[in-house]
């Protein structure tokens, strides 16, 4: 079967098998052995890796009419299995980003888009899911802004006309960029299978750049690779905007990082005399903004370049870093210089630093 086939099948007989079916609407079961639930469920993972076997090998391809209960308006995802994979091992588009076909309620059109997952965003980050989400969809366009020569901005696209489903709201509005189908006038075979082909390159690319990274929670970061949980939220989401600030002049940092010898400029630590060829570059070490502008986050646009000269940063090893700001947190977000924190440290502690 082809995929313009079956995208105009998900899309023109779902919801009219959804009605016909639904005997309490508070409860919308799937009836058992349902043909249509049990064809795209297991025939639409079949058939898009029948028709793209080098594109999605390795990959998982989702698709969904309702656990149990069917869902609003189906849905094709496409997974990476480390990307998407929750904390008890199960890949689930609930998870990380992913190329994705949605259906709309109407069924007038598909969105075809990457987009994101929000259990882990919620997990870390229960208050600020949409902020979260926006941000990680802002991120993905500022690093692959090849996706202009295809795609567009979608993040503004209206999949519930009612406005009653507000998760599929925040969804849509987590989406990077993509594609609008029109199901009465679907694209040719042609251009859908180069359309997914070219998602899939960007998608590649996507992980070479580190994703959604930079005010995720499971980010690889500006400058660290690292996950994060088990720090205080706060102080994550506190040196996550720092990053995202710091991230508008990555050449001053780069040099900066250079200039330090890649050494923490608070504890004196360097990443190499500890842990050897950890890299090729061995070049490892954390931009901390010294005011940090997560006080007066409210004034700061993610996009906007902020100018910034050295007296700014200082370059800290992971654990200052993460400290600086726990004593930040303690002090009500008190401005704490390099020398105050520097006076902080163990004496003998910067002592045996020195011996390495």
């Amino acid at each position: 079967m082809k995929i313009r086939d079956t995208l105009y099948k998900l899309a023109t007989e779902f919801q009219n098998e959804r009605s016909r079916t639904i005997t309490n609407p508070k409860k919308p079961s799937i009836p058992p052995k349902n043909e249509l639930a049990r064809w795209i469920s297991r025939e639409i993972p079949k058939i898009f890796e029948e028709n793209f076997k080098n594109e999605l090998n390795g990959f998982q391809v989702n698709a969904s009419a309702g656990d149990g209960q069917w869902v609003t308006a189906p849905w094709i995802a496409i997974l990476h299995p480390k990307v998407s994979l929750q904390p008890n091992g199960r890949v689930s588009p609930q998870c990380g980003y992913y190329p994705v076909y949605a259906v709309d309620k109407d069924e007038k059109f598909i969105m075809f888009s990457l987009g994101q997952g929000e259990y882990n965003i919620r997990l870390n980050f229960p208050k600020d899911v949409d902020h979260k989400l926006i941000d990680g969809a802002i991120n993905l366009r500022k690093k692959l802004p090849e996706y202009k020569a295809n795609f567009t901005n979608v993040s503004k696209t209206n999949l519930d006309r009612k406005a009653t489903n507000k998760k599929s709201e925040r969804w849509v509005k987590s989406c990077a960029f993509g594609k609008i189908y029109k199901v009465k006038k679907l694209p040719s075979e042609e251009e859908l299978q180069n359309d997914l082909i070219e998602m899939m390159k960007l998608f590649n690319l996507a992980i070479e750049r580190g994703g959604v990274l930079e005010g995720a929670f499971d980010n690889i970061s500006f400058d660290q690779d690292q996950i994060t949980s088990g720090f205080e939220i706060k102080i994550v989401r506190h040196i996550n905007k720092e990053n995202e600030i710091i991230k508008t002049d990555p050449k001053l940092i780069k040099q900066l990082k250079k200039n330090s010898d890649y050494t923490c400029q608070a504890c004196g630590l360097k990443y190499e005399k500890i842990y050897g060829e950890y890299s090729k570059k061995k070049d490892f070490i954390e931009a901390h903004h010294i005011e940090p502008k997560f006080k007066v986050k409210e004034e700061v646009e993610t996009n906007k370049k902020m100018s910034r000269s050295s007296k700014d940063f200082a370059m800290l090893c992971a654990n200052c870093h993460r400290m600086i700001h726990r004593m930040m947190k303690k002090e009500k977000d008190r401005v704490i210089s390099l020398s105050e924190f520097k006076d902080r440290i163990n004496k003998n502690f910067k002592d045996q630093i020195k011996k390495l």
